[in-house]
């Protein structure tokens, strides 16, 4: 039977009261068999040695007998007990070979077909996907063959119509639901095989791939704290080069976690480069919530590339480490709380030292007093809102600490060459691009 006949069974428009009385297990399988689509009949769940014995073959001796894994995790019973009867389960796992899961209202039982190949695994194909998978070079030949042996079907829309036939037989039009999962949830009790590949003449290969993958996190860590984004990139890069557990269903929420994980080896590095926690803090917590935003993998990892970026910058901005603990936490007030007082006396009370000593410490380490700081600091604020709010140049003034507007203006005037209307009207593209780049910092 070719694809075409099969269509032609499939939608011929034949009298279903007639075929009523017929097995519809034997229909399926008849129509499966004949595309030679390999079919399970289960009983869910599994227990024992049912599951075992399915674990070793249902991808025709993948994992088992090509690659080892003799592991048969609860996780993956778990899997099958959590599956609803009025769905219909299209899976595509790791490998790219695809499985159906449906329910036979019949005799009670459910149906998982496959694996089948929906594309031709061409010699650069299978280069590609064993290279992504990290596959060593001794299981190659034996995947090689197979893949050359596995079910092929054309196309995969010919393939899915026929299953929703088939739902539409079984259960009735509209009387369920088709859900399409990639690369995630058969793989959820796969996601540590890499560390199951077993081979004879470097049985310590794993141990080697999680001691360089520690080694690059460290790497990228110190490169951080030193603001060294171009070796802190190529960290990075050999770091993704040694695959992670898939630890959820979702793949993309699996690579949002390890984002949000790197994200937080990202504040430790502020932190040792001597940057305030309240700017870390503050930082790390618009950063989650970007994270949140992103809709891909490839976004997951590109959006990493810009955290490095990012927190290099934060910590050019924000280190303390060149200074006294004393003067380190006066800049992080003055930083942190610009419209508070910030006079040298309330500071030196507030810190439980000597003003003179203050004012001495200060201009010693930072090199201008403490009055200057905090004035060029406030305008340095102004500047920004004037360019990227709207707001009356009196609340810009305000939000700086400064209730006088007519000191804010001399102020203003006296650090910068202008007015602040005459700033925020005249200030060229280039600057203004600068400031509004840096205003989240």
């Amino acid at each position: 039977m070719d694809y075409y006949d099969f269509l032609l069974i499939l939608y011929n428009k034949y009298d279903r009261m007639n075929l009523i009385n017929e097995k519809r297990n034997q229909l399926v399988c008849n129509i499966l068999k004949s595309n030679d689509i390999p079919v399970h009949y289960l009983n869910i769940p599994l227990y024992g040695q049912e599951y075992k014995d399915f674990f070793c073959d249902f991808d025709l001796g993948l994992r088992n007998r090509i690659l080892g894994i003799t592991d048969f995790p609860e996780t993956g019973r778990q899997w099958f007990s959590s599956r609803n009867p009025s769905v219909i389960y299209f899976e595509t796992d790791i490998f790219l070979c695809n499985y159906i899961l449906l329910f036979l209202p019949e005799n009670e039982k459910w149906l998982f077909c496959g694996p089948v190949l929906l594309e031709e695994i061409s010699e650069e194909r299978f280069n590609v996907l064993t290279a992504d998978l990290n596959i060593p070079i001794e299981f190659h030949a034996n995947m090689k063959f197979y893949y050359d042996h596995m079910p092929f079907f054309p196309s995969g829309d010919i393939f899915k119509s026929m299953f929703c036939e088939l739902g539409n037989y079984l259960y009735g039009k509209d009387n369920f639901e088709l859900q399409y999962h990639d690369n995630n949830d058969l793989d959820l009790w796969h996601y540590n095989y890499k560390n199951y590949l077993h081979i004879s003449d470097a049985p310590f290969s794993n141990i080697d791939i999680i001691e360089a993958r520690y080694k690059a996190e460290n790497t990228m860590m110190d490169a951080i704290s030193n603001c060294n984004e171009s070796a802190a990139l190529e960290a990075i890069t050999k770091f993704h080069a040694y695959m992670l557990p898939q630890r959820q269903t979702n793949k993309l929420r699996d690579m949002k976690d390890y984002t949000i994980t790197f994200n937080t080896l990202l504040r430790k590095s502020a932190e040792q480069a001597g940057v305030h926690p309240i700017h870390i803090d503050s930082h790390s917590n618009g950063t989650i919530m970007l994270i949140e935003q992103v809709t891909s993998v490839n976004q997951c990892i590109a959006f990493q590339k810009k955290m490095i970026h990012e927190y290099c910058e934060l910590i050019r901005r924000h280190s303390l480490k060149d200074y006294s603990p004393l003067i380190g936490k006066t800049l992080t007030y003055i930083n942190a709380e610009l419209c508070a007082n910030l006079s040298l006396n309330r500071l030196a009370k507030h810190l439980n030292v000597n003003a003179s000593y203050l004012s001495m410490l200060f201009k010693k380490e930072v090199g201008i007093t403490l009055t200057d700081y905090v004035n060029n600091h406030r305008i340095k604020h102004a500047q920004k809102l004037l360019l990227c709010t709207n707001l009356p140049i009196k609340s810009i003034a305000l939000q700086c600490g400064i209730s006088d507007i007519y000191y804010f203006t001399r102020l203003f005037k006296r650090i910068t060459g202008t007015t602040p209307k005459a700033f925020r009207v005249e200030t060229p593209h280039e600057v203004r691009c600068n400031l509004l780049r840096l205003r989240n910092y």
